[in-house]
């Protein structure tokens, strides 16, 4: 499947072992899943790896990688887990399936993963718009409104994390990429994996500076992280973006520590007379010296002072609209298809037009899609009975997970131009992807990878592959391809 997945496994995955994003499993169910760690090609044997600029990240284990079959970025996160003890390697294991699952608006997806020589590579999204302190001096030009607007994505990320039991632990702004130069979306990144297994899986040692430790809260700073040191590090965020500096602030390190257990942050500048009251109010709850007493990330995202802000709400694209109500999804397979195809062959013109049709749905800025926000924005354009009606079949099709909300993966499936990118020049691409031999023909090692890439059960392969090769010849041919693809 070209750069998307990793390729060549030696041992046959089994049906427990879902090892993309595309699975539709539970978050929950990833730590009970199967070794990661089975071998695969060589990471380099698909991609082309370059260091990155010192200001995007100073960790030595990050680096860009450019697909050889379709230049496609990602970014790279390489670890060597050859003498860890036990429990580290079963703490990694766990948490590189947790990753594999992850899929929000506002948090960087990991898409897949190389192993072999002890060493565990994992592939991400590259995020080309710059981290936050790179950024900071455009990003200080903004509006207000425009920083709450990024604001309430870093809660919207943040909550995601923890309604999936993950404390990010760091906080900052290098951990806050913008996705585009527009400066207008962010995601976050580097969570998941513990600076504590960090150091024992990579050579990088964490440097704390003045400015790492401007977001760490009092129990941070006594060596332990829970979701609520979080939610302090988010208030530390909300402050900066009200006022251009921080609430804790010293000459040193030591003063700087003993400043932030004190806990007592300064509202007393001017520019606290020009902000709204209910800010300092809410601040000071997620600065709140025990953590027990600050709020949850839902609970901030709910806040009034943010559900209260002014939001254009604006018709939904009918073309888009058309596409929810015919979606159609007949088999695992076309929606494996479906997944690729949008995350490595969409147009970015189409990527930002569906990522702006999103939002404008994502009325709380959440990142998943409710009935009642779809149903508030279908009843523009639609009396109230038929928009009940149009939004249930949307859910009944599109909620793939049964979460009883619609993210933005579903989305896309569910509103891709499917005559535009589930043609036949498309899945000739992919077909020449898979074909690594360029014998013009798949044979039974290639289609076991590509049923496995996309994460079709290995119990299916032999119905799957009778289906595929029509004449019996145990090959795989163009016409055979195309002809079962364009059918499903």
């Amino acid at each position: 499947m070209g750069c998307a997945q990793p390729k060549g496994q030696n041992k046959p995955p089994d049906s427990k072992t879902p090892r993309t994003e595309s699975s539709r499993q539970p978050v929950q169910q990833a730590v009970n899943l199967a070794s990661v760690f089975d071998e695969t090609d060589n990471l380099e044997t698909d991609y082309i790896l370059h260091k990155l600029d010192s200001l995007a990240t100073q960790r030595n284990y990050i680096m860009k990688g450019v697909c050889k079959q379709n230049s496609i970025s990602r970014i790279v996160r390489t670890y060597n887990y050859q003498n860890i003890p036990m429990e580290f390697l079963q703490e990694l294991e766990e948490n590189i399936n947790t990753l594999l699952k992850l899929k929000h608006l506002n948090v960087q997806a990991t898409i897949s993963y190389y192993s072999n020589q002890k060493k565990i590579s994992l592939i991400g999204e590259f995020l080309d718009g710059g981290n936050m302190l790179v950024k900071l001096d455009a990003f200080s030009q903004l509006q207000q409104y425009a920083m709450i607007e990024i604001f309430c994505q870093i809660m919207a990320g943040l909550q995601y994390l923890h309604q999936n039991q993950i404390v990010h632990g760091d906080i900052r702004l290098e951990h806050i990429v913008f996705t585009n130069k527009s400066l207008d979306k962010i995601k976050l990144v580097d969570f998941g994996i513990s600076n504590t297994l960090k150091q024992q899986i990579s050579t990088w040692k964490p440097k704390l500076t003045m400015h790492d430790l401007s977001f760490k809260s009092p129990e941070s700073i006594k060596g332990y992280n829970t979701m609520q040191s979080d939610i302090w590090s988010c208030g530390c965020l909300l402050y900066f973006f009200l006022t251009s500096h921080m609430p804790f602030q010293a000459n040193n390190v030591q003063s700087l520590k003993n400043s932030i257990l004190r806990a007592v942050p300064n509202f007393d500048g001017q520019e606290w007379n020009n902000i709204n009251p209910i800010f300092k109010e809410l601040i000071s709850k997620m600065l709140h010296p025990n953590p027990q007493r600050r709020p949850t990330a839902l609970q901030v995202l709910n806040h009034n002072v943010f559900i209260g802000r002014a939001r254009i709400l604006k018709n939904p694209n009918k073309q888009l609209q058309r596409h929810m109500r015919e979606f159609k999804i007949s088999s695992q397979i076309q929606t494996a298809m479906l997944i690729y195809i949008a995350e490595n062959l969409m147009s970015e013109q189409d990527k930002k037009k569906l990522m702006d049709e999103f939002m404008k749905f994502d009325l709380n800025n959440d990142g998943l899609l409710t009935k009642e926000e779809l149903l508030n924005v279908y009843s523009k354009t639609l009396p109230h009975e038929r928009a009940i009606k149009e939004v249930n079949d949307i859910f009944k099709k599109i909620d793939v997970n049964g979460s009883g909300k619609i993210d933005y993966q579903e989305f896309v499936i569910a509103t891709i131009d499917q005559k535009k990118y589930f043609n036949k020049e498309k899945l000739m691409l992919i077909f020449q992807q898979i074909d690594k031999d360029h014998s013009g023909q798949l044979n039974k090692e290639e289609l076991k990878r590509l049923l496995r890439d996309i994460q079709i059960p290995i119990k299916k392969y032999e119905q799957l592959s009778k289906q595929l090769d029509q004449n019996g010849d145990g090959q795989i041919n163009q016409d055979e391809f195309l002809g079962m693809m364009l059918q499903i």
